[in-house]
């Protein structure tokens, strides 16, 4: 006895109206190997060192470089490298003063 009526053809019609309204995030994060000529050494360099991040993550299991990278990909304009050392590159200025406001 099959209590729940199988309508695929609606379900397929709502999925794809469903996949039409989501908004595809600009991911603006890049890697040091992404540049050859470690361009991005000229950036505007903050340390992510002494950064206070929540102690309880909404996610159980991400870490800290996951907080950043979802505030910095939300909030910035350009983009940015996160590299060793604990150094943020930012191409825009402007990134690096809010990320000095909201994170120091």
């Amino acid at each position: 006895m099959n209590l729940v009526p199988r309508y695929p053809k609606r379900t397929q019609e709502r999925l794809a109206r469903l996949r039409a309204l989501v908004v595809k995030k600009e991911v603006k994060r890049r890697f040091p190997s992404d540049y050859s000529n470690e361009e991005y050494l000229q950036w505007t360099a903050m340390s992510c060192g002494t950064v206070q991040y929540d102690n309880a993550p909404l996610i159980k299991g991400t870490g800290h470089l996951t907080q950043l990278v979802d505030w910095c990909d939300d909030n910035c304009n350009g983009v940015y490298v996160i590299a060793r050392g604990e150094k943020v590159y930012f191409k825009e200025e402007t990134d690096a003063a809010i990320f000095a406001l909201v994170w120091k």
